[in-house]
C-alpha cells in the first residue's frame, strides 16, 4: 500500500474551499524525494511569508505518516490538536503515529546551537522549524548572534551530509534578516518559497 497523501481539498469529514483559489507551495512540493523518510539525504530551506502553522502542521503529518521525524522549534509553538486531527483521517493507530515524533524547544541561540549539536549524524529525518527566530533577541550582541548563526549552519550542513533536513524560517522586512538569511540560504540544496496561508472554510460532506 502506498504512502497516504493529505489533500488539502478533500478529508472524510467535508470538502474545504480556499479563498482565493491558490494554494500554498509546500502541498505542491511534498511528492519530492527530499521530503521522502527515506529519501536523499540534504538540506531543504522552506521560507514563508507568515507564520504558516497550518502547513507546518500538515508538513508534520505527512513527514510521520512515512516514518519517525526529529522536530527541533526555535520558538514555543509547536502542533498540538491540530495533528492529531489531520492524521486521524488517514489512520486509526494515531499513538502508534505519534510515538514516531521527537520534539526540542529552543527558546535562545545557544540552545538552537546545543539542541542541533546534539542529534547524531543517522538517523530520521531532521525538521527545524523558526530557525532564525532565536537570532532576533537584541539582548544578545549582533556579532554573537552572527557567530552562533554560523555554527548552527554548521551543524546543519553536518546533518545534511547524511540525512535528510527542512528548514523553514520566516521572511521579514527586517535589517536583521537581511544580515542572516545569507548564511542559511548558502547552505541550502534547495529552496522553496511559500505564499501566504489562505482562508480556509469547511462544508459538509456531500456524500
Amino acid at each position: 500500500m502506498g504512502t497516504p497523501k493529505i489533500s488539502p481539498f478533500l478529508t472524510r469529514r467535508g470538502l474545504f474551499i480556499f479563498l482565493p483559489t491558490r494554494y500554498s507551495a509546500l502541498m505542491n512540493e511534498l511528492s519530492n524525494p527530499t521530503f521522502d523518510a527515506a529519501g536523499k539525504r540534504g538540506l531543504t530551506l522552506i521560507l514563508t511569508r507568515d507564520s504558516a502553522r497550518r502547513s507546518k502542521t500538515e508538513l508534520i503529518a505527512r513527514l510521520i505518516l512515512r516514518g519517525p521525524l526529529f522536530v527541533v522549534s526555535g520558538d514555543e509553538w509547536l502542533p498540538a490538536f491540530a495533528l492529531p486531527r489531520i492524521l486521524r483521517e488517514y489512520t486509526t493507530d494515531l499513538k502508534e503515529i505519534l510515538r514516531r515524533l521527537y520534539t526540542v524547544r529552543a527558546s535562545t541561540c545557544y540552545r538552537l546551537l546545543d539542541s542541533l549539536a546534539g542529534i547524531s549524524p543517522k538517523g530520521e529525518p531532521v525538521l527545524v522549524m523558526d530557525f532564525l527566530h532565536t537570532f532576533y533577541d537584541s539582548d544578545i550582541s549582533l556579532r554573537t548572534r552572527l557567530l552562533k548563526l554560523r555554527e548552527c549552519c554548521r551543524e546543519l550542513k553536518r546533518l545534511a551530509f547524511y540525512r535528510p533536513v527542512i528548514v523553514l524560517t520566516q521572511e521579514m522586512e527586517a535589517e536583521d534578516y537581511e544580515k542572516f538569511i545569507p548564511a542559511l540560504s548558502s547552505i541550502a540544496d534547495m529552496t522553496i518559497t511559500l505564499h501566504p496561508e489562505l482562508e480556509q472554510i469547511q462544508q459538509p460532506a456531500l456524500f
